[in-house]
């Protein structure tokens, strides 16, 4: 477990935010909850905040949320949560002390770079991103990255999840789950492969996703289902999108004021109904374009946005997750990776613990492969960065600097040679001299992604499920499908 979460640990993390700041924003939020309250649309919600104090108007939907109710389900959640991956190898440590990175889903267009346009997604763009994902080393957690346009709707969620289980052995993110029958089949495929149920709850092989709906509402069938997920304690990324000017005040700290309120409201419900149950602060927030009010996934206020939900949810002592790529560029390259890069930097700097997510530019929405490849070189270079480096004896190398002396080299020595592994080699742009570059065929670093998506997809076999669990996932799939 060590070695492959070990890759992700950063340095402590930053505070851009004063303890005042957030307790301003906290107490802002504890008196919208108990004064306007939230819109739950979930009866079962409703009943269980209702048993533990919050009051509950049976003619409305509109639940309000007394401060002392609030603190005392906030109490029960817990602090810190192990992601599993199918093998011990790949299980993360959601400590304060790693930033990991998952792909990003429900892209509803691919892009073609051959012919610069868009195509559907299929559920082969699933197997293929999960295969490419199980083969990056700085892919922690995967997400089924498109929906499958060539399935059911009803089905292409539960189709989704079985394809990446049986390509990638790292832990799974489901984001698309709305329905109780949705969360109760990937619970009983999740078990299927984790050896059961009890064995399920302790190792948390699949968190999943609820999605506000900002201002202060939640759905009902969707909140039905993540009641589904915290029974069974799989990690619920509690995901507010309050797009600043739009369905959140303007103003940032506002616009945190909403996110917090939201979160804290599901936090308060997935406590009251199971104590216990995992659940992870996590936040997509967004500003306008003044001009036309359209999404800016990369503008510096989205990313304000995250670094200061990062911190509430410290500030709460509650897991994090956060948006930390999701470009607003309509098509790969330039624009997508120097916004991706401005939020990763922002995130790593401030502890975001769970950064989603590669690949899908304009907004979450177009699955692009060569993105996905940028995203993951993006990453690596922003982990090099935050993990920060060691000064020890060995490192110091004095006695190495005294033997080299004036004028030497240190190319040859046994040191240089072994520490010179630690040196990040990048994947897809050329450090040799311009003309050593021009005579290799000036390859454009986009069209190196392409090659090497290309090699992993032929080259790269992922660890099979064992054959009883295979049969066992293909039958719950197939129950679930005639539906």
């Amino acid at each position: 477990m060590a070695e492959f979460a070990d890759r992700f640990r950063i340095q402590k993390p930053m505070e851009t935010m004063s303890e005042n700041d957030k307790k301003m924003i906290h107490e802002a939020t504890l008196e919208v909850m108990e004064t306007t309250g939230v819109r739950v649309h979930s009866k079962n919600a409703r009943a269980a905040l209702k048993r533990s104090g919050a009051i509950v108007d049976e003619k409305s939907p509109d639940v309000k949320f007394p401060r002392d109710v609030v603190k005392s389900l906030m109490s029960k959640a817990p602090q810190r949560i192990v992601l599993a991956g199918r093998s011990k190898e790949f299980d993360l440590p959601v400590d304060g002390t790693h930033s990991y990175y998952t792909t990003d889903g429900c892209g509803v267009a691919v892009w073609d770079s051959a012919s610069g346009t868009r195509r559907k997604p299929v559920l082969e763009d699933i197997r293929r991103t999960a295969l490419i994902s199980d083969y990056l080393p700085y892919v922690s957690i995967y997400l089924p990255m498109v929906v499958a346009t060539d399935l059911p709707e009803r089905v292409h969620v539960v189709h989704g999840m079985k394809v990446s289980m049986e390509n990638t052995q790292k832990h799974i993110f489901s984001e698309s789950t709305t329905t109780v029958e949705e969360a109760k089949t990937q619970v009983k495929m999740a078990a299927e492969v984790m050896g059961g149920v009890e064995e399920l709850r302790k190792r948390h092989y699949i968190s999943a996703m609820l999605c506000t709906m900002s201002p202060l509402m939640l759905d009902g069938t969707a909140t039905d289902a993540a009641m589904v997920w915290a029974e069974n304690h799989v990690p619920l990324h509690i995901t507010g999108m309050a797009q600043a000017g739009i369905s959140g005040p303007v103003t940032l700290a506002g616009d945190l004021v909403v996110n917090h309120a939201e979160t804290l409201a599901v936090v308060c419900i997935m406590q009251a109904h199971s104590p216990g149950a995992p659940v992870i602060y996590g936040s997509v927030l967004t500003s306008m374009d003044p001009r036309t009010g359209s999404y800016m996934g990369g503008a510096p206020e989205s990313t304000l946005l995250c670094s200061g939900a990062v911190q509430m949810a410290r500030y709460c002592k509650l897991p994090n997750s956060v948006g930390g790529f999701g470009s607003g560029a309509k098509v790969p390259g330039l624009q997508a990776s120097i916004e991706n890069t401005t939020m990763a930097m922002d995130c790593a700097r401030i502890g975001g613990e769970i950064v989603n997510g590669f690949g899908v530019p304009d907004g979450s929405t177009l699955l692009s492969y060569e993105q996905l490849m940028l995203d993951h070189e993006i990453a690596r270079m922003v982990l090099t960065l935050f993990k920060g480096f060691e000064v020890n004896k060995e490192t110091l190398a004095l006695d190495l600097i005294k033997k080299v002396g004036i004028g030497g080299s240190y190319l040859a020595q046994m040191h240089t040679l072994k520490h010179m592994r630690e040196i990040m080699i990048p994947m897809f742009w050329d450090s040799d001299p311009y003309d050593m570059w021009v005579k290799k065929g000036r390859k454009d670093p986009m069209a190196a992604t392409l090659e090497k998506v290309d090699q992993i997809l032929k080259e790269h076999k992922p660890v099979p499920l064992e054959s009883g669990v295979a049969k066992g996932l293909n039958s719950i799939v197939k129950d679930f499908s005639k539906g």
